[in-house]
């Protein structure tokens, strides 16, 4: 072996426990999942049976499992469009050279460091009847007639999850936007400025288009997140009133830990990451910026 090459593999020495760490924590159960996904297996079986494509072909005739898929596209698509919308005005106000953008600005991130089991908790707490604050407030301001479980009620307990997933992640899309806003010359709006563009039309001709890459990406980042959201779901309703909540990362483990089913629960973990990757290989191929 030339010295030469010794070298060469000395270089990469100190990142060997990291990738043995990424092997184990993160290839591994990958591997094991798709493994899986094609063996009927359940909790303290000593073998796994293969049974091919039969996992897969039981999902699909599965009412269960199209009504998660459709809950999962409702809940991504909710989710998606708040977390666009509202990152990008709240970007633009903290664009502003006005006096506490800076105090702002940290401020605004406080939803996005705060756990998401302190943020499940205090939510349940906040919209109970009776003694939820929430409740409390809207009755007595006269908007609602009587008070509402509205995360025990199938009609609210999905649009009041999409406003509290929203604000959580709403931070981080206001950060990248913000950072490309202020990657904008100001030369560029000077030169809006001098051609008559004011207003709504500096945004419509000239921050809009140069932010198009980063809001394809945001959005990009918040449906693979969302789409994959499990977490705060099981926190607060657990799928439920019924199944007014249950996503797809739901029924995972509802299947795979909860009656035990672990093929089929690994079968929808592979579904959900050929959504993802075909998403991903959209995303690239379409919309992904490239260079000149």
């Amino acid at each position: 072996m030339s010295r030469t090459l010794v070298k060469e593999l000395k270089q990469y020495l100190p990142i060997i426990p990291l990738l043995v760490l990424l092997l184990f924590v993160f290839a591994y159960p990958c591997v094991l999942t798709f493994f899986l996904a094609f063996h009927e297996v359940s909790f303290g079986e000593a073998t796994a049976k293969y049974t091919g494509l039969r996992n897969f072909t039981e999902l699909l005739k599965s009412a269960t499992f199209r009504e998660s898929l459709g809950k999962s596209f409702l809940w991504a698509a909710g989710n998606l469009v708040i977390q666009l919308v509202v990152p990008l005005g709240v970007a633009l106000l903290l664009n502003e050279k006005i006096k506490g953008v800076d105090l702002a600005r940290s401020l605004v991130m406080l939803p996005w460091i705060v756990p998401a089991v302190a943020i499940a908790i205090c939510t349940r707490w906040m919209l109970l009847p009776k003694i939820g604050i929430i409740n409390e407030i809207l009755f007595s301001l006269g908007v609602l007639q009587r008070q509402i479980h509205f995360l025990g009620t199938p009609s609210t307990a999905m649009l009041f999850l999409i406003l509290l997933n929203s604000w959580k992640f709403i931070p981080f899309g206001t950060l990248l936007i913000l950072a490309a806003l202020q990657t904008i010359p100001e030369s560029v709006f000077e030169a809006a400025a001098v051609d008559g563009a004011k207003g709504f039309q500096q945004f419509r001709y000239v921050t809009f288009p140069l932010l198009g890459s980063m809001i394809w990406f945001v959005g990009f980042l918040a449906f693979a997140w969302n789409f994959n959201t499990f977490d705060l779901i099981w926190l607060t309703t657990q799928g439920g009133p019924g199944t007014a909540t249950q996503t797809l990362p739901v029924l995972v483990y509802r299947t795979a830990f909860k009656v035990f089913r672990l093929g089929e629960g690994s079968a929808i973990s592979v579904f959900i990451a050929l959504i993802l990757f075909t998403i991903g290989v959209l995303y690239l191929k379409f919309f992904a910026p490239r260079g000149e």
